[in-house]
């Protein structure tokens, strides 16, 4: 059956009153059934039912009580998720990095393949290593010297870390404990309170004394990071955790090194973190 066609309404040949839109007919509880009539567009063709035809359109069922029932839970179930993405979208993430930052440090506490480095330079630029230290998971220590640099210890530098030249004026260079360092790193991750400050001081001691590179930047993890992310001081400006100074440290190579270690030990003991009940999505929602 070929359907009437009419313009638009407005024009010389618009719909009658009693031909409705299903639209329309959705405002006056009514289903569309078989179309009377339909308007041409470019894009899309609108069909149109009579109101007084029962084989055109009929009246809307009733939902049973165990429909309205489901219908309410599936709402609800929409309005939960459409609020838990949007707290997560907000604060949520946070709660997740901290506790994946208490599992990572438990992690650590469960392998042996690890030691925490780290080192005291002449500066921030272009500077030379002053001390190394470097300790294991027992708390061992198995690298603690001074080492002398091949220019002078500026006497701000001095008041951080408290090394003087006087100090170093006796102690072994770079290329004298460059092989103790390898022999202590071998087949290990290194742990790294700001890796990437101490990983492009080694660098560059290496390439000063033409020494091969000690290749730490695939191995390392930075704790500085982690400890970032398990304080969850989340900058909206920056996009990132906020980082803060290694705390309880001397400016020791030796006492940062054991300072970074009970840091790991208090990050894995933190179980309020470790047992947050909130869930862990595996994608970004």
């Amino acid at each position: 059956m070929e359907l009437t066609k009419y313009s638009w309404w407005g024009e010389s040949n618009e719909p009658p009153p009693h031909l409705k839109t299903k639209k329309q007919l959705g405002e006056l509880g009514l289903s569309p059934l078989t179309p009377s009539g339909v308007i041409e567009t470019r894009k899309y063709d609108v069909f149109l039912y009579d109101i007084n035809n029962p084989e055109s359109c009929r009246p809307k069922r009733k939902p049973s009580p165990k429909q309205l029932e489901t219908l309410a839970a599936n709402r609800l179930k929409a309005q939960i998720k459409r609020d838990y993405q949007e707290w997560y979208r907000e604060v949520g993430f946070i709660e997740r990095d901290r506790v994946r930052a208490v599992k990572w440090a438990r992690e650590q506490l469960t392998q042996k393949d690890w030691v925490i480095l780290d080192t005291e330079t002449t500066g921030l630029y272009d500077a030379e290593i002053v001390e190394i230290a470097i300790i294991d998971r027992t708390e061992e220590t198995l690298l603690d010297t001074l080492i002398k640099p091949s220019i002078p210890i500026p006497a701000e530098v001095t008041e951080i870390h408290g090394i003087t030249d006087e100090m170093v004026a006796t102690a072994p260079s770079f290329p004298t404990v460059y092989p103790r360092i390898v022999e202590v790193l071998k087949d290990k991750r290194v742990i790294i309170y700001n890796a990437e400050f101490d990983i492009k001081i080694l660098n560059y001691c290496c390439r000063l004394h033409s020494l091969p590179s000690l290749m730490l930047t695939k191995r390392s993890e930075c704790l500085m990071e982690w400890v970032a992310q398990w304080a969850g001081n989340w900058s909206y400006y920056h996009k990132n955790y906020q980082y803060f100074p290694l705390p309880s440290g001397n400016h020791r190579a030796l006492g940062d090194c054991l300072a970074a270690f009970e840091l790991v030990k208090r990050m894995a003991t933190d179980s309020d973190r470790i047992n947050c009940p909130v869930p862990i999505p595996q994608k970004e929602p």
